[in-house]
């Protein structure tokens, strides 16, 4: 059977934490304080450094909490080695544009280049935040650096800056994600339904690049429609095949089983990875569920996906588009002659 989407369980384990919060994060805590509920992070200092946290309400109406690694911080490290960062003004520049576009990193995580023509397209890859799991504790840990040494003073001492920061032992995360297999499946150029992810007249050099970047790439632009849509116009743009999809999904995998977050004194990493090929979205039984202990457990996977745009007649897909827009425009030219009816109306009143 075909897979309709890829479910994924990762289970992490480090020592100290790897993602920060804002220093307002005290005034929770100090609201908490306030209302009797006393705690070890109140403070009336600025020189907090707080981890970030899910947030509880105990039964006692106290402020629980469990530390956390935000889904942002997990999504920068499956791609960390793909790209040092995203530069928006690569989108100055076509080649490096579409070289982006047409890459695993862009596919997969998706991207938003604002301008004159906007490009966008949205992430198939979904990833929860990783929530703490045992019962380590964090707690508020005395801090002190030197700083420069002091303006117009002649004994040589540097400022000392002191300050607070959460710290704890060996901690257990766990988080969950999902592949959505019909958003990856296809490429729209069309504005019809606000994807724009790339400029049809451009196609010929993001070809060039997805040819690279997938395997046996040669698929022309056409007009598409989903396969259980009764009323929706085709959409113009390039769908990606079984082969293609399901390398991407492996590569995805990939960059997952090796998460490995690292901080100067804090680290992250991926303990176990558990997928699951969902062939029924309604009844789990009927799904399969595999441990994924290194690469090769996931280039032994063998699965086909399942299809969810179908090729539709250009002639057809213009024809349609055609009385849609006609449609459009006059249920807007009516719309205005409605209006300047009745501005008539109330000027004569």
């Amino acid at each position: 059977m075909k897979i309709k989407e890829v479910k994924f369980q990762i289970s992490m384990e480090g020592s100290g934490l790897v993602n920060f919060d804002s220093g307002d994060q005290k005034h929770l805590w100090n609201r908490e304080s306030k209302n009797g509920n006393k705690n070890k992070f109140t403070s009336i200092d600025n020189n907090n450094v707080y981890g970030k946290k899910s947030f509880t309400r105990e039964e006692d109406n106290s402020l629980g909490y469990d530390n956390k690694i935000s889904a942002e911080c997990l999504r920068n490290s499956i791609f960390r080695g793909d790209a040092i960062a995203i530069n928006p003004s690569i989108s100055h520049h076509k080649s490096l544009l579409y070289q982006f576009i047409g890459s695993v990193l862009g596919l997969i995580r998706g991207y938003v280049f604002a301008g004159d023509e906007t490009i966008k397209r949205k992430s198939p890859l979904t990833i929860t935040i990783a929530n703490k799991t045992n019962n380590a504790e964090s707690c508020m840990e005395f801090h002190s650096r030197s700083g420069q040494k002091k303006k117009n003073d002649d004994s040589g001492k540097s400022d000392t800056t002191v300050y607070n920061k959460e710290t704890i032992g060996d901690i257990t995360y766990q988080s969950r994600g999902f592949i959505n297999i019909q958003n990856l499946e296809f490429l729209s150029c069309d504005p019809i339904n606000d994807r724009y992810a790339f400029n049809p007249d451009d196609y010929n050099i993001l070809k060039f690049y997805l040819s690279k970047s997938l395997p046996n790439f040669n698929s022309d632009l056409g007009y598409y429609s989903l396969k259980t849509a009764k009323s929706d116009a085709p959409e113009y743009g390039v769908k990606l095949t079984n082969e293609q999809i399901v390398y991407l999904i492996k590569e995805t995998l990939k960059r997952i089983l090796n998460i490995n977050i690292l901080r100067a004194t804090a680290y992250a990493k991926v303990d176990s990875l558990k997928v699951e090929l969902v062939t029924d979205l309604f009844n789990s039984k009927n799904n399969q569920w595999f441990e994924i202990k290194s690469e090769e457990d996931i280039d032994n996977l063998q699965f086909e996906v399942e299809e969810y745009y179908v090729l539709s007649d250009e002639s057809e897909a213009k024809k349609l588009r055609e009385d849609a827009e006609n449609l459009l425009k006059e249920k807007i030219k009516n719309s205005e002659e409605k209006k300047k009816s009745k501005k008539i109306t109330q000027t004569h009143e």
